[in-house]
């Protein structure tokens, strides 16, 4: 039975919202008290804003009832960031219902969109004018995640991620009270001192809560070329990414490495391979460009004649030019092709470019050193330094062993080679550790400084940036 005070709460905002918009009994709650990957909470209720007037009001009746709550999109996030805590003391408050407004201005090339849009919403209407949000991403996330976490993706070394691409937010502050801020002005440049476009995205929604974003759109390619190459280790794919960029930088939109195990596991699957012999180590790579074919320029004979040069010069040992699609395949079914191998450690962090293929090999040798049958599946945006170090475990391989190699990894990263222990991920309760040990001691002042200030009452999410417990 509901406690008074709750049933008083659901009745409030049910009056306003109507039955959908507010979730209280078990079975109901359950798809909002679990990640994608790690933790399971438990939530006092859920409740269901259909517009930013309706999200405003919602946060005023919590903080005057005096209760936490947690913000959560389409739940496609890996370290927990938007999961209740395990207490079933907080709220979530679900913005998926939230789509007041999806505009795409065509001559400014840009789109303001409610913050319960997913990335798919968003490029099904961009596409109709012949442009895109160029956020590649396996996952189908809600613009309002988006920005909390400052998304990457696969694309980023042409485009950039999220903050890149986002000239404007609208938010509500839940500071006590609340308050809606943020202009969407949709200008590419506004060099007029501190916007919130800038200090809301990538704080993990500790700041305040994202109900609309204007963001940059571009041009959808006519032509794209993808090639799927052989090369004899992760140093010698870097190598060719200098090459690539030098002779071909303008076109460049995707470079991804791949592992011999991560091909393995996919070609296992059912996948036929492209090559005759597995390689040390792949990349898939991708040309784009707007410049239709009928104009002289075809992107793909000017892959296949760059590919020729670099097997002559032995920088490739061998190479697919394919659908991209089908390539593609092979990328995106990394993750689904290791998951049932044993017992995964994931890894998403980034280091230098330059000193990827040294990191690479210390890694794997720490791996293999620490856990006696650990094999390493990693892949990722090799163009901007990200991988994803899966490791593979024995399934009896013992807690303590796990965390060890955990702590190891990291202060390989970020202290042996000047990395990120969270290329993409964020900050949730699931690394909140590492982000405390690893975050220098001036910009933890600095946070704690802010998140007082927007967030006195600590009632917002599970995520401290000042690194204080909730």
């Amino acid at each position: 039975m509901r406690p008074p005070r709750l049933r008083q709460l659901v009745d409030v905002l049910a009056a306003r919202l109507g039955t959908l918009g507010v979730i209280w009994d078990t079975d109901g709650k359950a798809p909002y008290e679990t990640s994608a990957r790690h933790g399971q909470g438990h939530a006092c209720a859920v409740v269901r804003p259909t517009t930013r007037e309706e999200l405003f009001w919602v946060v005023e009746q919590l903080l005057d009832a005096d209760t936490s709550f947690v913000v959560q999109g389409a739940g496609t996030g890996l370290v927990a960031a938007a999961t209740p805590s395990p207490t079933g003391t907080q709220w979530v408050i679900s913005t998926q219902r939230m789509k007041q407004s999806l505009e795409v201005d065509v001559k400014n090339r840009t789109a303001t969109v409610s913050a319960g849009y997913r990335l798919s919403d968003i490029n099904q209407a961009a596409a109709r004018h012949g442009l895109v949000f160029p956020i590649d991403l396996g996952a189908d996330p809600t613009i309002g995640g988006m920005v909390a976490t400052n998304t990457g993706g696969a694309r980023l070394v042409r485009y950039g991620g999220v903050r890149e691409n986002l000239l404007d937010v609208r938010a509500v502050l839940a500071r006590g009270p609340a308050s809606i801020v943020g202009g969407q002005r949709a200008l590419r440049k506004n060099n007029t001192g501190l916007i919130w476009s800038q200090l809301l995205c990538g704080t993990f929604g500790a700041f305040g809560i994202i109900t609309e974003a204007t963001l940059k759109l571009h041009p959808l390619p006519r032509q794209t070329a993808t090639a799927l190459v052989a090369t004899d280790s992760a140093s010698a794919a870097i190598d060719l990414l200098v090459s690539l960029e030098s002779d071909l930088g303008e076109f460049v939109s995707a470079f991804e490495g791949i592992s011999r195990n991560a091909l393995g596991a996919v070609l296992r699957h059912g996948v036929q391979s492209p090559f005759s012999q597995a390689p040390d180590y792949a990349v898939l790579l991708e040309l784009a460009t707007t410049m239709p074919a009928n104009l002289g320029m075809d992107l793909e004979s000017l892959l296949t004649d760059w590919l020729e040069q670099r097997l002559a010069d032995g920088l490739v040992k061998d190479a697919a030019v394919g659908k991209p699609e089908q390539l593609w395949r092979i990328r995106h079914g990394i993750s689904e092709a290791i998951q049932g191998l044993g017992r995964m450690i994931a890894f998403d962090i980034a280091v230098p470019r330059s000193r990827f293929g040294e990191f690479r090999e210390k890694s794997v040798r720490l791996v293999e050193e620490m856990v006696e049958g650990a094999v390493v599946y990693d892949f990722g945006h090799l163009g901007d330094g990200g991988v994803h170090l899966n490791v593979v475990v024995p399934t009896q391989t013992p807690d303590g062993a796990v965390n060890a190699l955990r702590d190891a990894v990291y202060a390989l990263t970020v202290n042996g080679f000047d990395g990120s222990f969270s290329a993409e991920h964020g900050v949730g309760p699931y690394n909140q550790r590492w982000y405390a040990e690893y975050t220098e001691p001036a910009k933890l002042e600095l946070a704690a400084a802010l998140h007082h200030h927007f967030d006195a009452s600590r009632r917002i999410g599970n995520v401290r940036l000042d690194n204080q417990t909730q």
